[in-house]
């Protein structure tokens, strides 16, 4: 999708940026590209960098300093580099990390914009509810081999309850993992499916809806994004509570005083999912869908997505 920064290139550059006789932090590279929850993918880019004379890596240390690893020769190299740039190490940390510490970055704060895209997304939820018949339900979920996905989805037939179609696409993920940017990450891949799915389909994703501490979860951006009504489906429960109130196999999840979706447990399974809306569908017809195609604890959509996504991974991986 057009607008997707390249994070992996907005990283290396930060990182250009260190001086000699400077260290910085992976927390402080990853609040210059825009949240500090980018601090685990930045760590990730330093093992990657292929480029260490542009990219010093050497000189991006841990928070409280300790030295860790590096891609140019390990952790001894590493010591034995920064020492030489003026920087007193003692037992593997930096003696004085404040008064070294490298943060004036020049940046644009990619992650900023998408925080911002995000919320202008969010302006387009509509929860009023599908209008009209539904004809088909299409479950899809994304197993990653590395940056490599594979993205099934697997329609099935409304009424009769049975797949009618599945199909396999791949590539390759432009952007990193990086919490609460998910969608970001999944949304090219999943991109060719969605001109699959056609106005009487409801979307059945692997992932919250509204139920997510911004209201707005995967299943709700990819939904407005491509304007289909959706589903959402996950393992975990991010957050609210879930209630004594129930609705046959489900359980109503609340959070000030509202509810955002439902726990939904199987005949066969006491370990619940969390349904909720994810856009043009009401809480209501997202646990009902959910109930509806329930067999084993995952709604059969998403759970036969699931598995058809990770056979593709798995026969690749023996090739």
């Amino acid at each position: 999708m057009e607008g997707i920064p390249d994070l992996w290139k907005a990283t290396y550059d930060l990182v250009a940026q260190v001086p000699e006789g400077k260290v910085t932090t992976y927390g402080e590279v990853a609040k210059a590209l825009g949240d500090i929850v980018a601090s685990r993918f930045v760590g990730l880019a330093m093992s990657r960098n292929d480029d260490i004379v542009r990219v010093p890596c050497r000189r991006v240390v841990q928070s409280d300093g300790y030295v860790g690893g590096y891609t140019g020769g390990g952790p001894e190299k590493k010591v034995r580099l920064l020492r030489k740039e003026g920087i007193e190490i003692s037992d593997w940390n930096v003696v004085n990390l404040g008064q070294v510490l490298f943060k004036d970055f020049k940046t644009s704060y990619p992650l900023r914009k998408l925080r911002r895209l995000q919320t202008s997304l969010r302006s387009h939820l509509t929860l009023d509810g599908f209008k009209g018949r539904i004809e088909q339900v299409a479950g899809m979920d994304i197993a990653f081999k590395d940056e490599h996905a594979y993205a099934a989805m697997v329609t099935f037939d409304y009424e009769s309850r049975e797949e009618t179609d599945r199909i396999v696409v791949e590539g390759d993920a432009k952007f990193p993992y990086i919490p609460t940017y998910l969608a970001f990450r999944e949304m090219p891949i999943v991109s060719p499916l969605m001109k699959r799915v056609d106005p009487t389909t409801v979307l059945m994703y692997d992932g919250n809806g509204i139920l997510h501490p911004e209201g707005f979860g995967i299943t709700s951006q990819v939904g407005v994004v491509f304007n289909v009504p959706a589903v959402g489906v996950a393992k975990k429960l991010l957050c609210g509570t879930v209630s004594g109130r129930s609705s046959g196999h489900a359980r109503e999840v609340v959070q000030d005083g509202r509810v955002l979706g439902y726990a939904v447990v199987g005949e066969t399974n006491s370990n619940p999912v969390y349904v909720s809306a994810g856009h043009k569908v009401s809480p209501e017809q997202a646990r009902d869908i959910a109930v509806r195609f329930l067999k084993h604890r995952v709604p059969e959509p998403t759970r036969v997505a699931h598995l058809v996504a990770e056979s593709a991974r798995s026969r690749t991986n023996h090739k």
